[in-house]
């Protein structure tokens, strides 16, 4: 992903899974997972900027907590 280095971190984005890709202070990236019958049915990837405003201003505002890795 551009931006430099990323993070990985696990959250909710609408309610359903997710993991985020952050750069810096900023979201670069994210994943949701659209889970059916505690299966994975889909994945949803979003890494265009002008789609990830709203989520990158809600990020901010957001504890990060842990990043992956670092909970592993």
């Amino acid at each position: 992903l551009a931006g430099g280095p990323t993070t990985m971190y696990v959250a909710r984005v609408n309610g359903s899974p997710a993991v985020i890709a952050v750069a810096g202070d900023r979201v670069v990236g994210a994943v949701a997972f659209d889970v059916g019958d505690g299966k994975v049915a889909a994945l949803y990837g979003i890494a265009a900027a002008h789609r990830l405003t709203r989520l990158d201003e809600a990020w901010r505002r957001h504890d990060a907590g842990v990043p992956v890795i670092d909970a592993w």
